[in-house]
């Protein structure tokens, strides 16, 4: 079992980071790319580390040294659990080498064995990012013996564990749940959004309890670390283990922290392990009706049919309507949370500095945050490269590649500006302001929809992957995703800075109306440029 678990283990890493074909490649247009984004994560490694390790030199410097081991536990784990709910189905199941792995002399235990432990690789290196450097940050204010090395080490190979465990185990549920219904993907993501609305409640419960414990937390400063450790242990209970064995020196509440999270793995690999050909099963099986009459045959336009084709590719996988949707389900739990407990109470529900900065420049700022949410949804980003090895069916069609792109681009339109519109209007309604900025708002959605979605397909068009085996390497992995995701973030992060800043020196309807005309040239400029290319493969 330890020889296949192995085996299993290196075809998947090489499956998903494709070494071989990197160290092969000779296009140097592709190196070049492939270099740049490699210095691209480098910087983004090295100023996450300087940042976890700035927050844990900070907490020391406010004598709050002990409260860290629990901090980093829990950061860690509530970012493993999320990305770990969102790539369940893709990873565990659904994936097409299904059918080929099944079929090898291998238990199915082992299997899942060897998909856990994928997922597992890829969130240790985020633990180890978040971990080592807050533990350097501890050292600064704490002697550092042997046992603390050692507990610190393992905590961060245990790290994973049981929030991949739990958040596992929760989409294994949804699944089965969903396998029963004829509509699988629209019954998994309607319970993964109830679980998302569920989560996002509670973590808002919490912040808003632990802000009415602010006036006890500063009157008693001399005790506000034992205040914040039980507020961390509130959110992630697995945490009050650690910290009694990295500040105490304690083993057994360190074993008890091991083994929780050990026990936990080893009980879901029992279960799925037994389970896991149904829900293949099912999830591969299909309901037909034996009444079946042919009905009138309806036409579209062809841009129409098109955005039809991308919508039912959308709403048939729930990776990807989970993935690239969750932009859209947090606006709106933010645009419902703003009408009816009020902006003010959202924003002092988050953890910002200089909020009092910035709650008369709120009505400035708003667009921009709706924009950079809502266009985290970009299908533009990965729909050509979803085509797979099926692309040659597309470019069989007698249509151009502009044609095609378009449809692809109409169908992200028709997704994502709804949302926007929508959370725009309950935003200025529930900030009240006067007419005019409500249409401001609207022409700011219109133009910031279309240029993430010009974008996106721009990007798809310069990175595509139709080489895929799990649908996962493009939604989550891609380099596509991750550029159209992270480009429009950033900009819309610089445009927000750009108007808080500005907003002292020039009256804020102008702020919104120049940052609209400049997304709606660039979009223009980036609309022509992906419409105009010849080819939708690679030069070689």
């Amino acid at each position: 079992m330890t020889s296949d678990l192995a085996a299993l283990l290196v075809i998947e890493q090489q499956k998903r980071f494709r070494f071989q074909s990197i160290l092969g490649e000779k296009n140097q247009r592709k190196k070049v790319r492939m270099i740049v984004l490699a210095i691209s994560i480098l910087l983004l490694v090295v100023a996450m580390a300087g940042y976890c390790f700035a927050l844990a030199y900070g907490l020391g410097y406010l004598n709050l040294s002990k409260v860290i081991p629990g901090y980093a536990l829990t950061i860690s784990g509530i970012v493993t659990l999320f990305f770990t709910f969102l790539k369940t189905n893709g990873v565990l199941f659904a994936a097409k080498d299904y059918e080929f792995l099944m079929a090898l002399p291998i238990p199915t235990k082992t299997i899942v064995t060897s998909k856990f432990m994928s997922m597992y690789l890829n969130n240790l290196l985020f633990c180890m990012l978040v971990m080592i450097p807050m533990a350097v940050g501890y050292s600064f204010w704490n002697s550092v013996s042997g046992m603390f090395v050692i507990m610190w080490l393992f905590g961060i190979l245990l790290a994973p564990l049981f929030p991949m465990t739990i958040a596992a185990f929760i989409g294994m549920c949804i699944i089965s749940f969903g396998a029963k219904f004829k509509r699988k993907a629209l019954v998994e993501i309607l319970c993964s959004a109830l679980l998302l609305v569920g989560i996002f409640g509670g973590s808002f419960w919490l912040q808003k309890s632990s802000l009415n414990n602010q006036e006890v937390l500063l009157a008693t400063l001399s005790n506000a670390g034992t205040v914040v450790s039980q507020m961390i242990h509130k959110i992630y209970p697995l945490s009050a283990f650690f910290d009694e064995g990295v500040n105490n020196g304690k083993v057994v509440p360190f074993i008890a922290f091991a083994a929780i999270s050990i026990l936990v793995f080893v009980l879901f690999v029992e279960i799925c392990g037994r389970i896991y050909r149904k829900i293949h099963t099912k999830l591969q099986s299909h309901q037909t009706h034996s009444n079946y009459k042919l009905g009138e045959l309806k036409s579209s336009p062809l841009l129409l049919a098109l955005a039809k084709k991308e919508a039912k590719r959308f709403f048939s996988s729930s990776l990807y309507m989970l993935n690239m949707g969750i932009g859209l389900i947090m606006a709106l739990l933010a645009a419902g949370a703003s009408l009816f407990i009020g902006v003010d109470r959202v924003i002092d529900g988050m953890d910002i500095s200089n909020i009092d900065a910035i709650k008369p420049v709120i009505s400035v700022i708003i667009p921009f945050v709706i924009a950079m949410i809502v266009n985290m949804c970009n299908t533009t980003a990965v729909s050509l490269s979803l085509e797979g090895k099926n692309l040659w069916i597309v470019q069989s069609l007698p249509i151009s590649n502009a044609i095609l792109i378009k449809g692809k681009m109409l169908f992200n339109i028709m997704l994502v500006l709804p949302v926007s519109l929508i959370c725009s209007i309950v935003f200025a309604f529930a900030l009240k302001v006067s007419v005019g900025y409500v249409c401001l708002y609207l022409l700011f959605s219109v133009a910031s929809v279309c240029f993430s979605t010009a974008l996106g397909a721009w990007i798809n068009l310069h990175f595509p992957n139709y080489e895929w085996e799990n649908e996962v390497e493009v939604i989550k992995q891609g380099m596509g995703s991750m550029i159209g995701i992270f480009s429009g973030m950033l900009l819309y992060l610089v445009l927000a800075f750009a108007a808080f800043f500005l907003s002292s020196k020039i009256p804020e309807e102008i702020i919104i109306l120049l940052a609209t005309l400049i997304l709606l040239l660039m979009g223009l400029v980036i609309y022509r440029r992906a419409t105009g290319f010849k080819s939708l493969q690679r030069k070689k």
